[in-house]
């Protein structure tokens, strides 16, 4: 057993929940390792089952545990997604009200080193992948562009096998398409996304890291600009 302290009576939900979700990140509870029974960990939180059963569905809600029915069924541990690294980024962005600057100052190093790295690992998959989104984008029009850029992006950062640089790309994802169909400006460079995307697509076929970086911080340096003020 993980070993939990006695949750505190004030949040004694919001104790419960960290407890767990801590042993589950730390790795004291394994992926695919049953949660002891609801009754064992009452006992040992000193809270009731509705307490409990609330902390075990918000852990369900985001990913960190699974609950089987039937024989042999309970809450078991699950391996953290992206998503989970995501969804926490999404909900910084969203409700902290991250703005456009502070979006694109972000942006240009961490897609730039994305493309680097991506230069280095991609596998003939990702190539492909990425190849069909730049074609997707050149053939698209208006909002279309925009979204088959930011599935590119996400493509790139499943490209480094870097689990943390795809969460955080998956986290912006909102954020970034919402800026793009909203600010970007009719006059504004964003209609050289589809030659961008394929350009940097290339230097990352070739295993051309410091052009893929070059390249992608000249296209954020872009968006920037057409999704800036008139």
């Amino acid at each position: 057993m993980a070993g939990f302290a006695k949750a505190r009576r004030v949040r004694s939900f919001a104790d419960v929940l960290e407890q767990l979700r801590e042993a589950i990140l730390a790795g004291r509870i394994r992926p695919g390792e049953r949660l002891p029974a609801e009754r064992d960990l009452c006992a040992e939180f000193g809270v009731g089952r509705p307490t409990l059963r609330e902390a075990l569905r918000s852990l369900e809600a985001v990913g960190l545990i699974e609950v089987r029915p039937g024989k042999g069924g309970g809450s078991y541990a699950v391996t953290p997604s992206e998503a989970i690294v995501g969804e926490a980024l999404a909900a910084l962005v969203n409700l902290r009200g991250a703005s456009l600057e502070d979006l694109a100052e972000f942006r240009l190093d961490f897609e730039g080193e994305n493309a680097a790295w991506a230069a280095r690992r991609a596998d003939a998959s990702d190539i492909a992948a990425l190849e069909a989104l730049a074609a997707e984008a050149r053939a698209a029009g208006g909002a279309a562009v925009a979204e088959a850029d930011v599935r590119w992006h996400e493509a790139l950062a499943r490209a480094t096998k870097n689990r943390l640089r795809i969460g955080i790309a998956l986290g912006i994802h909102d954020a970034v398409l919402r800026r793009q169909r909203g600010l970007l400006r009719p006059d504004a460079r964003w209609a050289t996304i589809p030659e961008d995307i394929a350009a940097i697509t290339a230097a990352v076929a070739t295993g051309d890291a410091d052009a893929a970086r070059r390249l992608m911080r000249g296209h954020i340096e872009a968006w920037s600009r057409g999704t800036a003020g008139p």
